[in-house]
């Protein structure tokens, strides 16, 4: 049995507090899409549990699992837990994940389309490119997990799952949420782009220049490091 700790009931009640914006901000419709972080004994996570309304969510909902999907406390996870747990294992630095089904991100996964370098906000994502899974997979699946795990690689941040939605990642839940958000921005910018033609891209090195310094932005620097 594991007693919660005081970082642990913060970064679920952050879940709760996030899943209940999902549908205003137009990330999600009904009951899809799903949160989850890490919790302090690491091998534990906390997801939203399956097929609950976001507006009746609760803290005492929110399902706390191993890494193997064994269940500790909560209702029933949620059905994308092997996708939660399959980046929780292949990637030690991500503290929690954000799923969604958010319009212009799934109208991209629908075409088979990743989201080039049109902006340099993309490599706030971890890259020159927000990539997109090689091929459809069932919701729910192993496979599924498996595909996102490939495309994310070891530095994006976000990803679009083909035929299906987006997914994000973050050192935090407010991170990886504010991530879904700039993710469903791109989305936007790219599929109106479309509409009136071909796109200009940033060059690789434009890319780079970005990819180096959002190491440092939005983070206040102190004296001693002058």
């Amino acid at each position: 049995m594991y007693t919660l700790q005081a970082l642990d009931r913060h970064q679920i009640n952050r879940i709760v507090e996030h899943a209940k914006k999902l549908p205003e901000d137009r990330l999600v419709t009904g009951t899809s899409g799903n949160i989850s972080c890490r919790l302090q004994r690491s091998d534990l996570v906390a997801i939203t549990p399956t097929g609950v309304p976001y507006e009746e969510l609760t803290v005492d909902h929110i399902s706390i699992i191993d890494l193997t999907g064994n269940r500790y406390s909560g209702l029933l996870p949620s059905s994308e837990t092997p996708m939660h747990l399959g980046i929780y294992r292949a990637r030690k630095e991500v503290k929690a994940i954000v799923h969604t089904h958010s319009i212009y991100a799934t109208t991209l996964a629908v075409q088979g389309l990743s989201i080039p370098s049109l902006h340099y906000l993309v490599a706030a994502l971890g890259g020159t490119e927000i990539p997109i899974t090689s091929h459809y997979a069932p919701f729910g699946s192993e496979e599924l997990a498996h595909t996102v795990v490939l495309a994310m690689a070891e530095k994006y941040n976000g990803v679009l799952l083909r035929n299906h939605g987006a997914l994000t990642v973050g050192h935090s839940v407010e991170e990886a949420y504010k991530n879904s958000i700039l993710l469903e921005e791109m989305a936007e910018l790219y599929y109106r782009s479309l509409c009136i033609g071909k796109p200009t891209l940033l060059t690789i090195n434009q890319m780079e220049n970005a990819l180096e310094a959002f190491k440092t932005y939005g983070k206040q620097i102190s004296p001693q490091d002058h």
